[in-house]
């Protein structure tokens, strides 16, 4: 077994863990009925059939819907770094005509997070944070 395959298993197992095991069972996973499907539940091949590998070692596994099931039609390879996005916590913004969370927008309107995050912390509406001065300091 090659290092992507290793951590392709990886994956697999911890994907089922998440659901099944006694450890989990008080988290999110239990609570929204999230399963793996039966294709998948017993066979790592069958995950690998319809995942096929992963990209390169930066990706990781997302459902789509986050309170999806682990199934071929709700999962995908994506780079780890894009995967904080599909939390169910995760806060969406929009503004002229984009939606994006709160990091992004920062990145797009060249503000730093911190200083955006403290507008709205101390009171300010999205809107009203970004159209503050982009340079001021908080």
């Amino acid at each position: 077994m090659n290092k992507r395959s290793v951590k392709e298993y990886r994956i697999w197992k911890a994907m089922k863990a998440r659901c099944y095991a006694p450890s989990q069972q008080k988290g999110g996973y239990k609570k929204n009925h999230i399963q793996v499907c039966d294709r998948w539940l017993h066979s790592y091949e069958n995950f690998i059939a319809d995942m096929g590998k992963m990209p390169d070692e930066s990706y990781s596994l997302e459902r789509i819907d986050v309170y999806g099931d682990y199934e071929p039609s709700n999962c995908k390879w994506i780079p780890m770094n894009e995967q904080p996005k599909n939390r169910s916590s995760c806060r969406w913004y929009e503004y002229e005509g984009k939606r994006m969370i709160l990091s992004d927008w920062a990145k797009e309107l060249g503000i730093s997070y911190r200083c955006l995050y403290m507008k709205m912390y101390r009171g300010a509406s999205f809107e009203e944070a970004v159209k503050e001065k982009k340079n001021e300091t908080v």
